[in-house]
């Protein structure tokens, strides 16, 4: 069993063990009151109430309390309490109305007046409503309760999304540009100085651009996603130039880009991985790069295609952030906001992303 598992089953058991003795606190300071052969029937009732209040506190922690963060969230939330305290009244009418016979048949075994006239139970009965106390109490006690828990979780959240950046940044910043691509572009720069060829200063812009992005632009939380567009093509438009000729790649970009916000680092490593699988003894390797932004929907889908082709060990095998760990960061950054599909086959290595920005 995991840490995990054990912290699991740890909260799920602490209120059980907590609140059975607390809920039964009552009979327990006044069950000497009653005569002996009363009080196996009025244990037998007080589990029974007590087992209901246990289960609505459970009810509430896991199914109702989550549902208050939905769309009309509040009005669900109080829906589902108010009918939760229905069935709650209901059921316990149902188990109370012997109680009533407790107070007759102790005041005979006790030689007490016997006209005086028993409450009946149902709606009416004074003691059905102070049991609503029980009610507020455990409702109140399980919001308290998973409002602990849920800050508990979101510290921990943000310590391991710290840690996570912290890593990708690191590793972003020493290997995604790894000294071998650098180098191989600065030898293409400087053949290209010596022909004198037109494409020498967008290269130098590409190559800038990437630079102050990657110490620059983004050291804050989110950044435009019209500047992460243009540091994918910076990539890109810098792998054209390692690889000239040999490689095609077909970049389709379609929406308002300028207009949403995406946290940085989250596109490329699915580019970047393409470079690092298709290309290799591909006699024409293809790269397909398909990037739309939907506004109605404020979604963001990604798609690319590359062919697959035998690895042969570089200084780059390992270089970049990698899938696993961008998947990871899309867990803690778009929780419940994302979909990462792979296909696979023989000839060809597709990834989709759809993010919710």
């Amino acid at each position: 069993m995991t840490k995990s598992t054990y912290s699991k089953v740890f909260n799920f058991l602490i209120p059980l063990f907590i609140g059975l003795p607390l809920l039964s606190l009552p009979f327990l300071l006044r069950g000497n009151d009653f005569p002996a052969n009363m009080r196996a029937e009025m244990l037998k009732h007080e589990v029974l109430f007590n087992v209901l209040l246990i289960l609505i506190f459970y009810l509430h922690y896991y199914l109702i309390y989550p549902l208050k963060d939905c769309k009309f969230g509040s009005w669900i939330y109080a829906g589902l309490l108010l009918l939760c305290l229905l069935v709650f009244i209901g059921l316990n009418s149902l188990i109370m109305p012997s109680r009533p016979q407790f107070r007759g048949r102790l005041a005979a075994e006790r030689g007490l007046n016997q006209e005086r006239r028993v409450r009946k139970s149902g709606p009416g009965n004074p003691r059905l409503w102070l049991s609503l106390i029980p009610f507020a109490f455990v409702i109140t006690v399980g919001f308290s309760y998973r409002l602990y828990h849920d800050k508990i979780a979101r510290e921990g959240l943000i310590k391991e999304l710290e840690n996570v950046n912290l890593k990708t940044e690191l590793a972003f910043l020493s290997s995604q540009i790894s000294p071998h691509f650098m180098f191989n572009v600065l030898n293409t720069l400087v053949s290209m100085a010596r022909k004198k060829s037109e494409l020498l200063e967008p290269s130098l812009i590409s190559l800038s651009q990437l630079m102050r992005y990657m110490l620059y632009d983004h050291d804050g939380a989110r950044i435009s996603l019209a500047n992460e567009v243009e540091y994918l093509k910076s990539y890109i438009n810098l792998q054209l130039l390692r690889f000239g000729d040999d490689i095609q790649v077909n970049l389709y970009l379609t929406g308002p880009f300028e207009r949403f916000t995406i946290a940085p680092m989250l596109l490329i490593p699915f580019v970047e991985n393409a470079f690092k699988h298709g290309i290799g003894k591909l006699n024409h390797p293809i790269i397909d790069v398909f990037l739309k932004m939907e506004e109605a929907e404020r979604s963001l889908h990604l798609m690319v295609i590359n062919g697959l082709a035998e690895q042969v060990h570089s200084v780059e095998k390992d270089s970049g952030i990698g899938l696993p760990n961008v998947c990871r960061r899309l867990e803690l950054l778009y929780p419940d906001q994302h979909l990462v599909s792979i296909e696979k086959n023989e000839e060809t290595f597709t990834v989709k992303l759809q993010i919710a920005l």
